[in-house]
């Protein structure tokens, strides 16, 4: 039998955690803190760089909290920010992992078939507003892409661009449409 070795057997494994994150840059472009979806903001001991300035980007981060509280990155990878695209109004079909609310954002976790990745169109469909529900559809436009094998896309839609309290989302999947209702 074989195995790995390390020289240092008592170095444990980093806790690694793997959130959806705002991460806001600073007017000369560098990214020194990463907030939660709880609000909760960490100094980042990896600040990165040569970033546009003064805007905030939405990542999924891969990140260990160290013994001081700060964050070490270990990965980031940019998630789109779903906005109204009622006009477009197409809803091509795509895989579905998990959907969770959180105090600021309604998280996706999908899977559409690709063959280019960046090709594909996102954001959602109002149908209506009616006494604080809000009906929306996945915008999803497949575009030329081929489905030729699935891809991880995270999402977030901001609670804040929806004027309702209760929101039902619905997505085209392969199987026909799935819908997640989420109250305050």
């Amino acid at each position: 039998m074989t195995s790995c070795h390390d020289d240092n057997d008592d170095s444990p494994f980093p806790n690694l955690m793997t959130e959806m994150v705002d991460c806001p840059t600073d007017a000369k472009g560098t990214m020194t803190t990463i907030v939660l979806d709880d609000d909760t903001r960490l100094t980042v001991t990896n600040p990165q760089v040569d970033l546009k300035p003064s805007v905030v980007y939405r990542c999924l981060a891969d990140y260990v909290i160290e013994d001081d509280g700060k964050a070490t990155l270990y990965g980031l990878r940019s998630c789109p920010i779903l906005r109204d695209s009622t006009d477009l109004a197409k809803t091509d079909p795509l895989g579905v992992v998990s959907l969770w609310r959180t105090r600021r954002y309604i998280n996706l976790h999908l899977m559409p078939k690709t063959q280019d990745k960046g090709t594909h169109g996102w954001g959602f469909i109002t149908d209506s507003i009616r006494e604080g529900h809000a009906y929306l559809r996945l915008h999803h436009r497949q575009g030329d892409d081929p489905m030729a094998y699935s891809d991880d896309v995270y999402a977030s839609l901001p609670l804040d661009l929806v004027e309702a309290d209760t929101i039902t989302l619905r997505i085209q999947t392969f199987a026909g449409t799935t819908e997640r209702t989420f109250a305050p």
